[in-house]
């Protein structure tokens, strides 16, 4: 029962993940930590990340803005690296909490503000800076990324395209070294042999859905994503303590 729940919210979370290019993991990770483990919700959903982002990017490759792809992925890699060995020797329930606060406050102040306003390059690094450590440490750098990601690319088609892509790459870093620490179990690999062809479905029905969402309408459902994660994050956190 435990692998059907998680199954139904890899399904949904990656479903989204394919309209907006972020959130899957962090909708799933919850859910994960508490029917299948920590380690083993990580190994299924770096696994799954780099196969589904990878799908959605290669569709949509000649979307991708390599030269942003590129900039985030040099910024935020050695803060991921830094991340996993963190998550080895911190107790991270507060910083979950934290985390949690950071985004839903996020993702009201930009649903209740009428015009986008634009943070100093300086601020925007330290913003990937932090998607890389949150990514590195609870694979669910996206609810971060994504404010450094709609100031930067404006249009929804290069906005996914290019954070599947960021997160392929990533996830497959990940997904090695988990590899290498021995987290590819036989269970894992089981349950990752039952998400390949939910991953498959999510993509293309996220990838026909966002077709009939307007850019304007993009935005707003960002920034709801935003407070909704934030909020799982919080209660799956406070519960726990």
């Amino acid at each position: 029962m435990n692998k059907v729940i998680f199954l139904a919210a890899f399904l949904f979370g990656y479903t989204v993940q394919a309209i907006t290019g972020f959130a899957g993991n962090i909708f799933c990770m919850p859910v994960g930590t508490h029917t299948l483990g920590l380690h083993e919700s990580v190994s299924v959903l770096n696994a799954m990340g780099f196969f589904a982002c990878g799908l959605l990017g290669v569709m949509n490759i000649k979307h991708v803005n390599w030269r942003e792809l590129g900039k985030i992925v040099g910024i935020m890699l050695p803060f991921v690296l830094l991340g996993i060995w963190l998550d080895t020797v911190l107790p991270l329930d507060a910083l979950l909490i934290i985390y949690g606060v950071v985004i839903v406050a996020v993702g009201v102040k930009n649903l209740m503000q009428k015009q986008q306003r634009f943070l100093p390059e300086g601020a925007l690094v330290a913003v990937v800076m932090g998607a890389g450590l949150i990514q590195g440490m609870f694979v669910s750098g996206g609810a971060l990324l994504v404010i450094y990601a709609v100031q930067k690319i404006r249009d929804k088609q290069q906005f996914r395209a290019t954070l599947s892509m960021v997160w392929a790459i990533l996830n497959l870093i990940y997904a090695v070294i988990a590899f290498q620490q021995g987290h590819f179990t036989s269970d894992v690999v089981q349950v990752i042999a039952c998400c390949v062809p939910l991953a498959i479905l999510a993509t293309f029905l996220g990838n026909k859905l966002q077709a009939r969402i307007s850019q304007q309408r993009f935005l707003t459902l960002t920034y709801a994503l935003l407070i909704a994660i934030g909020g799982v994050l919080l209660v799956t956190s406070l519960g726990s303590l």
